[in-house]
């Protein structure tokens, strides 16, 4: 028996060593940094890591600058965004095959930019006419790419919906500027592209009856209308005159989703309530982004409601590819009920009631859809308490939790083995007396 327990304590001692080393390994999320946690378990400050070397993107040029130029870097870490959205876990259930998602804003460089190539097509320039093959700006390739990008060799960042096709409308000068009626004239070109999803990345201060009218068009035909919640991409640039209080357009018209942008702790951003804004109804990542931009495989980064509107309507192309027969009024609803937060109230000034959450807005069950279609106000209600809970990415507890049941698991098979073999060998692997220890006594 002496014998026995020296061989089970020579191989317990290899595997309690290795949880013990394993244990401290875990107690973190991979890659993180002491400080705050996002309410997925990922670190607060992972805005410093994607890549603070990388160009930024403006949405407007100042005066007389030339067009933006390529960037001549690129970064291989996953953006902080696209783990904070959990896009692996979502695109297992949906990669948005099959739907169109139009970007109104600068256009988009459909011929250099690898991340768009077969993914983004050029649609109406509706302020110099004909149809779009660049984008001077290049805010309007950068978002495109954030919807619907794919990987680049090297490179970990992709759109949300790298499967969806988008078809990018310019209703902006050469400088990012639009007017009211540009921008009307936008939304009915990205509405008879047959566009189920349309993300109006630009806001004005005035609704005229055109705008108005064509919001309600793109809605009647089906489209959700996704817009930023601020102006102040458009405040701080050349536009800086345009600058006050009161709602932004086409964010505040009916059934318009505006949204807003956060942090990688969920927190609201920090310029999110200065300027011009309308209420948003959710909330997406839109500090420090990483994404595509125009003239080749370089990338930038970039930010605000526009940027976080970008996740929010490649989502929705998730949700409508997955969940086919959704109307347009149902697919805005899901997002804004399943959002993470949602009837919690705003977690700060400028941000909406609940943050994006893609596998939840694939995943939930929600009775309302299997009785009738919400209404405009049903779906502004926050109903979604009762969907099925967010499957969100293991905490650090959970990961230590996970490693500490396995390497038990390992001791046991090992202790279990260290004793059974050598009193197996030694009766030749005959059967015991049948009355167990006290019987071979005896």
């Amino acid at each position: 028996m002496r014998s026995s327990r020296s061989s089970a304590s020579r191989a317990l001692g290899p595997a309690v060593l290795a949880a013990l080393l394993l244990i401290p390994a875990a107690a973190a999320p991979a890659g993180a940094a002491p400080g705050k946690l996002g309410r997925s378990g990922y670190p607060g400050n992972l805005v410093n890591e994607d890549s603070p070397s990388l160009p930024g993107i403006r949405a407007t040029l100042a005066d007389g600058r030339p067009c933006t130029a390529k960037s001549a870097k690129r970064s291989a870490r996953t953006p902080w965004a696209q783990s904070f959205l959990g896009a692996d876990r979502a695109w297992e259930l949906s990669r948005g095959a099959g739907v169109k998602v139009a970007v109104v804003s600068t256009g988009a460089d459909t011929r250099r930019a690898p991340a768009l190539d077969g993914r983004v097509a050029g649609g109406r320039d509706v302020v110099a006419g004909g149809t779009v093959r660049d984008d001077c700006v290049g805010y309007g390739t950068f978002l495109a790419g954030l919807v619907a990008g794919g990987r680049q060799e090297g490179i970990a960042a992709a759109g949300v919906a790298p499967e969806a096709q988008v078809v990018a409308v310019r209703a902006t000068d050469r400088e990012g500027l639009t007017t009211p009626e540009a921008l009307a004239e936008g939304i009915r070109a990205a509405t008879a592209s047959g566009a189920r999803i349309i993300h109006v990345a630009l806001a004005v201060p005035s609704a005229p009856r055109k705008l108005k009218e064509a919001v309600a068009a793109a809605r009647k035909a089906g489209a959700v209308v996704v817009a930023p919640a601020s102006a102040r991409e458009w405040e701080s640039g050349s536009g800086a005159s345009n600058a006050g209080s009161g709602p932004v357009y086409p964010a505040a018209l009916p059934g318009v989703l505006a949204v807003s942008s956060v942090g990688p702790g969920g927190e609201p951003d920090a310029q999110g309530a200065e300027g011009r804004r309308t209420r948003p109804g959710l909330s997406a990542p839109g500090v420090s982004v990483t994404g595509p931009g125009p003239g080749g495989g370089g990338q930038f980064t970039g930010g605000g409601d526009a940027v976080a509107g970008a996740f929010v309507a490649g989502t929705a192309a998730l949700v409508l590819s997955y969940h086919p027969r959704l109307s347009g009024e149902q697919v805005a609803h899901r997002l804004e009920a399943t959002a993470y937060g949602a009837g919690a109230g705003a977690p700060g000034p400028g941000a909406g009631p609940g943050v994006l959450d893609p596998v939840r807005a694939l995943s939930a069950v929600l009775p309302e859809e299997h009785a009738s279609p919400p209404s405009p106000s049903d779906a502004r209600r926050p109903s979604a308490a009762r969907a099925v809970p967010p499957l969100d990415p293991p905490t650090a507890r959970d990961h230590a939790l996970a490693v500490v049941g396995g390497a038990v698991a390992v001791t046991l098979l090992v202790a279990f083995l260290a004793f059974v073999l050598p009193r197996g060998r030694r009766r030749g692997w005959r059967a015991g007396p049948a009355g167990g220890p006290a019987a071979a006594a005896d």
